[in-house]
């Protein structure tokens, strides 16, 4: 057999002698001569293996970095996303969320709501549900202890609890608030009167009988109003209330009556906002067959030191149902007559011993350290010096007028009747005195009242003189 050889190229076997490849053309003659050159440098192995083809190795395709960055984005941002509802739709915030909801008219409330009754549940939205945060929103305390019976698990007025209301995402229990549907029936007293709520025409009635049963609405804050006419003069009866959950009745009769406003004279009167009037000098306002609205309010203001001071505000149906005709609205923090009386009466009564009286001080403001304390008490210790005096006393007669002075102050006149039993060469006398003190001051410091001053007195208002020898 010939002998035969590899190609040291691609290693296919080939015959001996051949001068090129088969397989790949490779020049055999210049590789035999290397090899040739190669043998004789170092002899071959007689056991070295012919040489073999080989699979070359595929090498590994780098991973796509894009593709591993949006797969941990992708993680990254479900996971984000869980938490972050997780924490939104914790039961406290939702609570939260509702209830400050509730207090802002500004703020859509209709998402946040269910209810049982089946015809208000059609009727939830925005808009119908403005009385309930107009109510909460000027009723801030009842805000708060609504938060903190819902909070408690706890049905507030009968009208509020916090129930759940299905799922978000599938995973997250979703809270609302149910209330409950409230009902109002309105009546008069007479036939072809008009109701409104809220403006809104509602029914006329046919009999003086006649009534009109509202509802089902949302508790909250409601204007209603009832317009006719008697004797061909024009009424109207405006009640603004708040309805509750259940059925409730508002009779809104249409009547007149005769009432007196009285203050401090030169003040200027308001019924429901509108200016009617001032008090005359005798600090009265009079009206005559007035229309009698269930929510007619009067207040006063008066010109005090460049700013104007306002009274707080009377319900005067309220005060006519008492069978009150003389209504005086008062200033904040403003003594009462009364009670400014009593309080001078005290202290003239205390200091009259001439000495240091605790008790007394702690009427005046700022106590011993009063001005006006310490001029009292010096007064009527110049009377124990008096040889002629025996003795006296001093009586707070009247308080003539209360006046505001601003929050909390008040100037008061009042009068002073000082008796001296004398004693002298011509025998014993009396001497009986009035004075005025046209500008004292009290104020109102906590829940009380207190002196700032007594106020100065120039001349009697009129003496009397008795001898006692007759």
């Amino acid at each position: 057999m010939a002998s035969e050889t590899f190609c040291p190229e691609c290693g296919t076997q080939v015959k001996a002698g051949a001068a090129f490849c088969p397989n790949c053309g490779h020049n055999l003659t210049s590789a035999a001569t290397e090899k040739k050159s190669e043998s004789t440098a170092a002899p071959e192995d007689s056991t070295q293996k012919p040489l073999q083809r080989s699979t070359p190795v595929q090498p590994r395709k780098p991973l796509n970095k894009r593709m591993v960055g949006a797969v941990v984005a992708v993680v990254v941002i479900l996971v984000a996303g869980y938490l972050g509802l997780k924490n939104y739709y914790q039961p406290q915030k939702q609570l939260e969320r509702i209830i400050t909801t509730m207090g802002n008219s500004d703020k859509n409330l209709a998402k946040y709501v269910k209810t049982s009754d089946p015809t208000l549940q059609n009727e939830i939205s925005n808009k119908n549900l403005k009385p309930v945060q107009k109510y909460f929103e000027n009723n801030r305390q009842e805000l708060a202890a609504l938060k903190s019976a819902l909070q408690a698990g706890s049905t507030y007025d009968n009208t509020y609890s916090i129930e759940q209301s299905g799922n978000a995402w599938l995973l997250f229990p979703r809270y609302k608030l149910n209330i409950a549907a409230a009902y109002v029936t309105l009546s008069t007293n007479h036939a072809g009167v008009i109701f409104y709520q809220n403006g809104k025409k509602l029914a006329t009635t046919t009999s003086s009988s006649d009534s009109k049963k509202v509802g089902p609405l949302f508790p909250g804050q409601y204007s209603f109003k009832a317009v006719g006419k008697i004797a061909g003069r024009k009424l109207v009866n405006t009640a603004t209330t708040k309805l509750t959950a259940g059925s409730q009745s508002l009779p809104l009769k249409l009547k007149i009556a005769t009432f007196t406003i009285s203050g401090t004279k030169g003040a200027t009167v308001y019924l429901n906002g509108k200016k009617v009037g001032e008090l005359n000098s005798e600090g009265k306002l009079s009206f005559k067959d007035y229309p009698v609205s269930n929510d007619l309010k009067a207040y006063i203001t008066l010109p005090v030191s460049g700013q104007t001071v306002k009274s707080k505000t009377v319900n005067v149906s309220d005060r006519l149902a008492e069978g009150e005709h003389t209504i005086a609205p008062a200033f904040e923090g403003m003594v009462a007559k009364s009670d400014a009386e009593e309080l001078l009466d005290n202290v003239f009564s205390g200091a009259q011993t001439g000495t240091d009286d605790s008790s007394t001080a702690e009427l005046f403001v700022g106590q011993e350290s009063n001005s006006s304390y310490n001029d009292l008490l010096k007064f009527f210790a110049s009377f124990k010096t008096n040889s002629k005096i025996e003795n006296y006393t001093a009586e707070v007669t009247k308080v003539n007028s209360v006046t505001p002075a601003g929050k909390n102050k008040a100037t008061v006149s009042y009068s002073v009747k000082y008796t001296f039993n004398n004693s002298g060469d011509a025998g014993d006398s009396t001497k009986v005195q009035q004075f005025t003190y046209p500008n004292a001051e009290i104020v109102k410091q906590g829940s009380d009242y207190k002196i700032q001053t007594i106020g100065d007195t120039k001349s009697a208002d009129w003496e009397k003189n008795y001898s006692n020898d007759n």
